[in-house]
Parts: C-alpha cells; sequence; structure tokens
C-alpha cells in the first residue's frame, strides 16, 4: 500500500517542480528584457534593440525626447521623408556617425 502511495506522489512532485522552475525561468528573463531596455549601452547587436511602436517613436521626437533618422538614400530621402528626420544613409553611417551627439536618442527608420 505505501509503494503504491509513493508511485502516486512521484508525478505530482514532479510537476510541481517543473512548475515551479517555469515560472522562475520567464520571471528571470522578463527581469533580463527589462534591464536591457533600462540599460541599452549593454546591446551587443541589432536583434537585442528595443523596437518602438510608429506612436510610441512619434510621442519621442514630439516630446523633444528623441531625433528621427532616416536611414535610406539621399535620394529617398529628398523623394519623401518624415517630418523633422535627419538624413544619415546606411551606407555612410560609418563615417557619419561621429558627427551624432552621443547622449542623444536616435531613432531610425527605413521604410
Amino acid at each position: 500500500m505505501k509503494k503504491r502511495k509513493n508511485r502516486l506522489l512521484l508525478p505530482i512532485i514532479l510537476f510541481a517542480a517543473v512548475l515551479i522552475l517555469s515560472i522562475g525561468g520567464l520571471i528571470l528573463a522578463d527581469s533580463l528584457r527589462q534591464a536591457r531596455i533600462n540599460n541599452p549601452a549593454e546591446i551587443t547587436n541589432q536583434d537585442e534593440i528595443p523596437r518602438l511602436t510608429p506612436e510610441e517613436a512619434y510621442q519621442a521626437v514630439m516630446d523633444g525626447e528623441a531625433i528621427l533618422v532616416d536611414t535610406r538614400s539621399e535620394a529617398q530621402f529628398q523623394a519623401q521623408r518624415a517630418a523633422g528626420a535627419i538624413s544619415v544613409p546606411v551606407d555612410q553611417a560609418e563615417s557619419l556617425v561621429s558627427g551624432l551627439d552621443p547622449d542623444a536618442w536616435y531613432i531610425t527608420y527605413c521604410t
């Protein structure tokens, strides 16, 4: 009888352990994501850059918190651009980036 009781408890204990580890992993992943958003200096590749919605970008630019940067070619920029955007073509970005303010928040787009 005792052996049968132990067999019933084992799956419950294993399920509880997996559930607790999964929840802990999700909490840890979310806190790491928040830390990356709050400290962007630690970003090592473009996939780690937080993405903004168009509404968030518009609000940041309108509030004077950010500068909108068009990364398309100069011809495309001249043909049509977002109001207030500056042009830093992606093929010239490496040479032009040194002239940008390192403390400013730049929001790039290439649509």
